[in-house]
């Protein structure tokens, strides 16, 4: 028993509010060549996902990068995933691995997770937990602590903390920032970070924070997070095609002028007419990022997939309004 402890694969959580640079992190990190041979589970908030398509697109719930590292969009059980990736490489489905990384939604409480990976019977022998890490958004991240305790628990749970988009803050954000963070796990290692580039050495194999672990039993004695995100709701837009530049962009201009406080996360795949490669858009708040061109593009069809996260909306009105006026569409829908 002793020897199998020792060769169980190592677990590691990435967590952080939404809009908080996890994708970016682990992008950075499986380019990396002693990264290469790890296995990702991908858990996204919303009824289709994106953060899997950005690191790579799927084979059903499980993806051979190009550079080796496996990708799963979690479907149903954690436990289940888990153990079907072990029983994949018995039959010679995917490539042993050496790692896993756990990538959560944007609103998870991480504490559940970490219990199942402790504690269940089925996986004990097979996996250890690394570490917890939890990315915060360096100019926003103050005010979603505040406005949203998903965002605290995060925090207080994890073993190593990486503030954000440091290029793009400034000093006092990131000094008030430090210590508001500092005061919820004032035990926790804080890093900055651009563009998700970090030294692994100081996410894995590191010490167990200890205030993790007092989040970790809090969540055993029953403590769960507020309402279960009914504050925050998903809506998920495609079409088939490509869409009016100028149309899109009037589009956004109205919706984040006259919501922007309703608006928490938008992050979508888009094609625009006369591009010959699909833009990533991106927003967090009431902030919107540049598109971004996504060259080497493999999917052989063209979809603008489009995610908003949002408070205080109606779905249905959502839709309406991007039909109306990105695609000129008029009526029943």
């Amino acid at each position: 028993m002793a020897e199998v402890a020792l060769n169980r694969t190592p677990v590691s959580v990435i967590t952080g509010f939404l809009g908080s640079g996890k994708t970016t992190l682990i992008n950075y990190l499986v380019s990396l060549d002693n990264l290469r041979d790890t296995a990702l589970i991908i858990n996204e908030f919303g009824e289709i996902g994106l953060d899997h398509i950005l690191v790579e697109s799927s084979f059903e719930n499980t993806l051979l990068l190009e550079n080796g590292c496996i990708c799963c969009s979690i479907r149903g059980d954690l436990v289940d995933t888990i153990s079907d990736l072990f029983t994949n490489v018995t039959n010679g489905k995917i490539p042993a691995f050496s790692r896993i990384i756990i990538e959560t939604t944007g609103l998870a409480d991480p504490r559940p997770i970490v219990i199942s990976i402790d504690e269940n019977l089925a996986l004990r022998d097979r996996v250890r937990l690394d570490s917890v890490i939890s990315t915060v958004d360096g100019v926003l991240g103050k005010n979603q602590m505040e406005k949203y305790q998903e965002a605290s628990i995060q925090i207080a749970s994890s073993d190593v903390l990486l503030l954000t988009k440091g290029d793009i803050s400034d000093n006092t954000t990131l000094e008030n920032l430090m210590g508001a963070v500092n005061g919820i796990n004032p035990t926790a290692p804080i890093r900055e970070i651009v563009n998700g580039c970090i030294d692994p050495d100081e996410l894995f194999n590191i010490d167990i924070n200890p205030n993790r672990e007092a989040q970790a039993n809090i969540a055993r004695n029953g403590e769960k997070v507020g309402s279960a995100h009914n504050h925050i709701d998903s809506v998920s837009i495609t079409h088939d095609g490509t869409i009016p530049e100028e149309k899109l962009n009037y589009w956004l201009s109205m919706l984040y002028s006259l919501r922007p406080q309703n608006l928490v996360r938008m992050k979508g795949i888009i094609w625009l007419e006369g591009k010959q490669e699909p833009l990533l858009l991106q927003a967090v708040g009431n902030s919107i990022s540049p598109l971004k061109n996504l060259p080497n593009w493999t999917e052989p069809f063209i979809r603008t997939r489009l995610v908003i996260i949002y408070q205080g909306l109606h779905k249905d009105s959502l839709i309406d309004s991007f039909r109306r006026h990105v695609l000129q569409v008029l009526g029943d829908f």
